[in-house]
């Protein structure tokens, strides 16, 4: 499986290439300065991850048709993977300045290479013009994908729908991750003292809250969308297609929670952005939400103090890590984990 995703990777980084030299050549017209680059960054900053989204595209297909792709097929399942990509690279962009991450995959993120280009420059307020240049460069991501996606209906009238198809379901499971992205953002904000202005309900979200918010957030979007795009290039009956959905959530559960867990416990140098950040951002996790079912009075407290404290030191961090261990939350998650993984059973 290992090999296959290699080498569909390669494709799709290929693909993602070509398009944004053509696509940067474009935004060039517009300005010397900045459209070529914004363009070479996003390339560049999509070869650097894993992508899963876009391979799994061409994995939706096989797995619906029962067949590899014919020449013509692998083509628009590169684009369809290319796209999807580009999506994902503008979600990072986003997420890292909602986040206040300066570091992605090792590397600094989008918004501080930009924050960095105008220090250098002595240009005012580096840090609030460099959010607001990767705001535009994620834009930029999305604007691209869908263009992407539009070029799989060149040709005939029957592949021209196709495409209409595929960037509607496209667009409806976007929607949704931004919606359930304002929700993570508002769970992120709360405080002990919080009230919720937008309708009469407790601020905490419960178990219930956390799990549906996975789903939308990264599971349909990572799993559910790619592979019902590749069933859909497919040609496939939609019951064949709302069947990997299904999978696709289970499994975005299991990854959420296995992303949680790399945040909390992985090694800095192999994760390439600051453990304990969830920590820091006090980010409604199911760790959380469990440890703190665990804990109270002095320890609930103590632990409290931690969680949104963005000055926390890494022996906070460390002490909410024991304690995680201690109470068996860490156990508890790797066999819901274990449950989602079978559940997506095809």
């Amino acid at each position: 499986m290992l090999e296959y995703f290699a080498g569909a990777k390669k494709e799709i980084e290929r693909t993602i290439a070509s398009l944004m030299d053509a696509y940067g050549a474009e935004y060039a017209s517009v300005s010397d300065d900045l459209g070529a680059t914004a363009a070479s960054r996003l390339a560049s900053f999509a070869a650097r991850g894993k992508m899963i989204r876009g391979c799994l595209v061409r994995l939706g297909y096989e797995l619906a048709s029962g067949r590899e792709p014919d020449e013509a097929s692998s083509l628009a399942l590169n684009l369809a993977g290319a796209a999807m990509e580009l999506f994902q690279a503008g979600l990072l962009v986003h997420d890292d300045i909602m986040d206040r991450d300066r570091t992605r995959r090792g590397a600094p993120t989008v918004h501080v290479e930009y924050e960095e280009d105008l220090r250098r420059g002595t240009y005012d307020d580096p840090q609030h013009y460099g959010e607001a240049l990767g705001v535009c460069v994620g834009d930029l991501a999305y604007f691209a994908a869908f263009r992407v996606l539009a070029t799989l209906g060149a040709g005939s009238n029957a592949s021209a729908e196709l495409a209409r198809t595929v960037m509607a379901i496209a667009a409806r499971e976007l929607s949704l991750v931004g919606v359930a992205q304002m929700q993570d953002v508002v769970n992120g904000a709360v405080r002990p003292a919080s009230t919720n202005p937008f309708r009469n309900a407790p601020t905490e979200p419960t178990e219930a809250d956390i799990l549906t918010l996975y789903r939308y957030k990264t599971g349909r979007y990572t799993f559910s969308l790619p592979m019902a795009i590749g069933a859909t290039l497919a040609g496939a009956p939609e019951l064949t297609r709302l069947n990997l959905e299904e999978a696709g959530e289970h499994l975005g559960v299991v990854f959420q929670l296995k992303d949680d867990e790399l945040g909390l416990f992985a090694d800095e140098a192999e994760l390439g952005k600051p453990i304990g950040s969830d920590i820091r951002e006090d980010k409604k996790t199911l760790f959380r939400l469990r440890l703190f079912g665990r804990v109270d009075g002095a320890e609930r407290s103590r632990l409290g103090a931690v969680f949104g404290n963005h000055e926390a030191s890494q022996s906070d961090v460390d002490s909410v890590l024991v304690a995680m261990e201690r109470s068996g939350v860490r156990a508890e998650l790797a066999a819901l984990m274990k449950a989602e993984a079978e559940a997506a059973s095809l």
